[in-house]
């Protein structure tokens, strides 16, 4: 027997509030999401990241640290990654509409999605022109 997922399967047990995180953790953590590590494993150079967030590379390097041991980030060598749970913790409307389209039924084209696109009469007027290439 299976059992369904809800929208508390996929944020964090427990909320952002209550790890305590300093301004530059969440500078940090904001600015890795913005900058596509949500999707993907990022590179970056966390000197950047201090000029950006207005703080000390070894500030920026500690935000890292804590980041990772508390899992809000993945490190992986050189890259990091945003944990997807953190995003739907703070967007249950769109861990929602993740849940949704799991459960909602495939599309299944009919006869008509298997024949040939019908062509325009634009379309047909165009093919039957014989243009010179001059």
């Amino acid at each position: 027997m299976t059992r369904s997922i809800s929208v508390d399967d996929l944020t964090m047990t427990h909320p952002v509030y209550t790890l305590n995180l300093t301004g530059t953790q969440r500078r940090v953590l904001e600015w890795l999401t913005v900058n596509g590590a949500l999707y993907s494993h990022l590179a970056f150079d966390p000197e950047t990241v201090a000029k950006d967030c207005g703080s000390s590379v070894s500030t920026v390097h500690e935000a890292l640290n804590r980041l990772t041991a508390l899992r809000l980030i993945e490190h992986r060598g050189p890259e990091y990654r945003v944990n997807p749970r953190f995003f739907f913790a703070q967007n249950p409307e769109v861990a929602q509409l993740v849940l949704d389209a799991l459960q909602a039924p495939d599309v299944v084209p009919d006869d008509r999605a298997q024949k040939p696109r019908r062509a325009s009469p634009a379309d047909a007027r165009r093919r039957r022109q014989v243009r010179s290439v001059s």
